[in-house]
């Protein structure tokens, strides 16, 4: 919207104010009703759910923990698939999370055309996203892809394979940069949130030995990838 350097008459501003603050008002009923008929649609959902109610979602094929923030306006679709969201995760604006897929292999057909069977776990792969997730404005999430506890999706990233539990991915395709923690670190952590039978243990997270870590255990600064951008 372009403003002129005028400003709006003394007569005028009261009228301006009252007429924004009816719209506002309008928009924010609106959204209130949109969202209390869609959040019993969802396939499940725990307490504490923060959803945006203009957001494009597939309600009965997404399922959701407790204390779960959807960010401004994601996008959550899965035709037939599944979306499984964990505990204790936030979501920057704009997320997109694509279940399934379109089989481009057939010959003599336009791919619009092109069905899949069901139970084609080639083409109709769902997405997991476990407890304690943060992932950034606009990334992408595609199909098949499991992201690990306590990991971190970076702004913008496309992520196309699964990130393993406490790693920081980012980047198009999405790729590991490092670890948020030594793996002593992580497992410290697990003892802290997680009571002993939900928690990953040494053996599970010994495969992560190789991705780098920071070089200091108390590193607070945020990623210059876009990682620290909800």
């Amino acid at each position: 919207m372009r403003v002129g350097a005028h400003r709006p008459g003394a007569l005028l501003r009261p009228v301006v104010v009252a007429l924004d603050r009816l719209l506002c008002s309008g928009s924010r009923a609106r959204r209130a009703i949109r969202g209390l008929a869609l959040a019993g649609r969802f396939a499940a959902r725990g307490d504490n759910f923060t959803f945006d109610p203009d957001g494009v979602y597939t309600c009965h094929t997404i399922e959701v923990g407790r204390n779960v923030d959807l960010g401004y306006r994601p996008i959550l679709m899965a035709t037939r698939a599944r979306i499984r969201i964990g505990d204790n995760v936030m979501f920057g604006p704009e997320v997109t999370i694509r279940g399934g897929n379109h089989r481009i292999d057939q010959v003599g057909r336009p791919m619009i055309a092109v069905g899949k069977e069901p139970g084609d776990d080639t083409h109709d792969r769902g997405v997991t996203i476990g407890d304690d997730v943060w992932v950034g404005t606009r990334a992408v999430i595609l199909h098949g892809v499991t992201i690990g506890r306590g990991a971190v999706i970076g702004a913008g990233a496309v992520v196309t394979r699964s990130v393993p539990p406490y790693a920081v991915a980012a980047g198009n395709p999405a790729r590991v940069i490092r670890l948020r923690w030594p793996v002593e670190t992580i497992l410290a952590h697990e003892r802290q949130l997680y009571p002993a039978d939900r928690r990953l243990s040494e053996a599970e997270l010994s495969s992560l030995a190789e991705v780098p870590v920071p070089r200091s255990t108390a590193q607070t600064k945020p990623l210059t990838t876009g990682v620290q951008a909800r």
